[in-house]
């Protein structure tokens, strides 16, 4: 009976650390591919990933690479001009962030998206920009109370000294602290994921956008060297930056 008993409790032990490597190995498979369709672009495949994502059962790891996902594809959308479809996916991407939020209340990142959630929705409907920008301000607030060492408050926060105009507390220079900031959070942390080179390519844009071309340079050969296929830097961002033009809304945000 002892015999069976440490039987059943080694194989129980076996399965559950197998779903472990299981669960661990696809969450790294799935930052990988989202990784490779941000680098080149190939936004039909990032989609395809996501609704595949959106019809599983998912543990919090796996939920937390699918809101990422979100954030990532609706910002493209919103930059490419589908505000239509950007909804579509926004509303998904709120839903799942509120629900997450109610169990997790502390978690930044989980803010973070929320502050990017209310901040789409007025780059979709600008004249809700008054009705919405309370919110938003307090969502990063929360975000950066809870998490103000981690990479994705510090990125709303940038984006919102970066997009916001001046006279309602736009700022470029702040901005380029906060992107600073997010940029050597993911290289230290999240190198293999694609955060950190979209983070690299807004500081890029923001360096650009203020003078500091030879800064902007810098940052975008260096992202190329460690990947040649960053097509957003490599056919865009970089001969922009050599036109003396910029490049200054979404592209894979």
């Amino acid at each position: 009976m002892m015999k069976r008993y440490l039987t059943a409790y080694f194989i129980v032990i076996m399965v559950f650390t197998g779903i472990l490597k299981t669960s661990a190995s696809s969450v790294e498979e799935l930052n990988s591919r989202f990784l490779h369709f941000f680098l080149v672009g190939d936004i039909p495949a990032w989609t395809q990933t996501l609704d595949s994502l959106r019809n599983k059962s998912l543990n919090r790891e796996t939920e937390m690479t699918l809101l990422y996902g979100e954030y990532g594809l609706i910002g493209n959308l919103i930059g490419s001009g589908k505000s239509n479809e950007a909804q579509a996916h926004l509303d998904l991407f709120e839903t799942r962030v509120q629900k997450a939020l109610k169990n997790q209340p502390n978690n930044g990142d989980l803010h973070a998206f929320a502050a990017a959630a209310t901040a789409y929705r007025i780059a979709i409907q600008p004249w809700r920009a008054p009705f919405l920008s309370r919110t938003h301000n307090e969502n990063i607030k929360k975000a950066l109370d809870k998490g103000n060492l981690y990479g994705l408050p510090l990125v709303e926060q940038a984006n919102s000294f970066y997009f916001r105009p001046s006279f309602v507390g736009g700022n470029k220079e702040r901005a380029i602290e906060f992107y600073e900031k997010a940029y050597a959070f993911f290289s230290t942390n999240q190198r293999n994921h694609w955060m950190y080179f979209n983070v690299a390519a807004w500081l890029g844009q923001a360096y650009a956008n203020q003078g500091m071309k030879s800064e902007a340079e810098v940052m975008y050969l260096k992202l190329l060297e460690e990947a040649p296929e960053f097509t957003w830097v490599r056919d865009e961002l970089l001969p922009k930056l050599y036109e003396g033009k910029s490049y200054n809304f979404w592209s894979f945000q």
